[in-house]
């Protein structure tokens, strides 16, 4: 019986000891504007990089540099939203932060989903994927920073 009790309250503090360190977690403040040069293809005619823009061919996809700022205008424990644009555009979206306090998710009101992680305080690294179903889409990479 001893031996049981031991290994129940051992079990309970450790336990116990995941649960503070989960919520330990700091949630940063993103609120405010971001900026980055993303590295896109792109295959079809996308809102933000379209057939017009600078780009490469690779095969019959497209490959582009774009600079876009994220305006986050609001933020709730959290989640946060606010404006995605680019020079061709700008849009909604909506993100949400991980318990960890490290990865995020964003989704733009077209359907475009961004998954990244904070790299410190003042920037954090994003993919982006988007697919219309029709044969067009766009992935691409950016690191934003905090704009002072």
């Amino acid at each position: 019986m001893y031996r049981f009790l031991s290994l129940f309250f051992l079990g309970f503090a450790a336990l116990c000891a995941q649960s503070s360190l989960a919520a330990a977690q700091s949630i940063p403040d993103l609120k405010g504007v971001w900026a980055g040069k993303a590295k896109t293809i792109a295959s079809g005619v996308m809102r933000h990089n379209s057939a017009a823009m600078p780009s490469t061919p690779a095969g019959s996809h497209r490959l582009a540099e774009l600079t876009f700022t994220l305006t986050i205008e609001g933020q709730q424990d959290s989640r946060f939203w606010g404006t995605f644009a680019s020079p061709a555009m700008s849009e909604a979206f909506i993100g949400i932060i991980a318990p960890d306090g490290k990865r995020i998710r964003m989704s733009q009101m077209n359907g475009g989903v961004f998954d990244g992680f904070m790299v410190d305080n003042n920037s954090f690294e994003v993919l982006f994927t988007q697919s219309k179903g029709d044969g067009t889409a766009a992935v691409g990479t950016t690191v934003y920073t905090r704009q002072k």
